[in-house]
């Protein structure tokens, strides 16, 4: 699907801790971390929800020849629970409103779930039990083909591009390293997927995607993160044949702005703007906007 282009790259905030005594609900030991859904310090029973919207678009194809738009808003819904010390177990069911135009303005709209996708992050090495100053971590996961097939008022199948999911089973698996320095942390992950063939024949190509970010937390309530997010990926294709605009190289600077208006809940808000652009054919992506909300019961 050409819409897989312009799909996000790891988003979130490195965890920093600071010197003030402010316990969280879940283990009430003093944990001043600010984080992102994704990025949390592992502790036995702790539970997370969150919920991330997002509004991003692209361009693929010539202006006033053949050029397609897509435009989709969407909220992701996520839960992300840690069994043990060392294990985080997530969900993410995505909601999906989008909206395909052609160069001959004709319209076809979908909304709806998306495809659902569940992973486990392991943390195979911290320095310290709690607020460790290192982590490793590796991460294993599938997305799942949850999404139903939209089909127009005549009940023929909307195009692949106005679909909300590709119908393929999609396996992924990454690694990460977190440092945290006094008010500073970094972040270096990358992540692997191996797209299946899914509805009418389409298939992903296979994707790295990477991220190197750092955060800085003056106070307990707030911080700042500035990431670099970098996706390479072959091109997709349909039954054997490669599709001519995307595959290749794009890269995003992200930068964020976290607060947390209680213990047990951060709000963040920032944008993904594409500043190098390496994607075969003509594909021009939009910045991407996004906000999310994260509340540990």
């Amino acid at each position: 699907m050409k819409a897989s282009l312009a799909l996000l790259l790891f988003c979130g905030a490195v965890l920093v801790p600071v010197s003030s005594a402010w316990a969280c609900a879940t283990c009430a030991c003093g944990d001043p971390t600010l984080t992102s859904m994704g990025t949390e310090q592992p502790f036995s029973g702790r539970l997370r929800l969150s919920t991330t919207l997002r509004a991003w678009g692209h361009t693929v194809g010539q202006e006033r020849v053949d050029a397609l738009r897509l435009r989709e808003a969407r909220m992701d819904v996520s839960v992300a629970y840690a069994p043990l010390p060392w294990l985080f177990l997530s969900a993410t069911l995505p909601l999906q409103a989008r909206e395909v135009r052609s160069v001959s303005l004709a319209r076809e709209r979908g909304w709806g779930v998306g495809d659902v996708e569940v992973s486990a992050k392991a943390f195979l090495y911290q320095d310290r039990e709690f607020s460790a100053d290192h982590l490793f971590s590796v991460l294993a996961g599938v997305k799942l083909p949850t999404a139903p097939r939209l089909r127009a008022a005549d009940g023929t199948l909307l195009d692949l591009d106005t679909q909300l999911g590709s119908g393929s089973v999609d396996p992924l698996a990454g690694v990460a390293y977190q440092h945290f320095r006094g008010d500073w942390s970094f972040l270096v992950s990358a992540t692997g997927f191996l797209p299946t063939r899914g509805m009418l024949g389409f298939r992903a190509g296979p994707s790295l995607r990477a991220t190197l970010a750092a955060q800085y937390q003056p106070a307990p309530r707030w911080a700042v993160r500035l990431g670099l997010d970098s996706r390479v990926e072959a091109a997709a294709e349909i039954d054997g044949e490669k599709e001519e605009n995307g595959g290749g190289v794009i890269s995003y600077a992200s930068p964020d702005v976290l607060f947390s208006p209680s213990t047990d809940i951060v709000v963040a808000a920032g944008v993904r703007v594409p500043f190098f652009n390496r994607l075969h054919g003509r594909v021009a992506p939009t910045p991407i906007a996004m906000m999310s909300v994260a509340y540990d019961l």
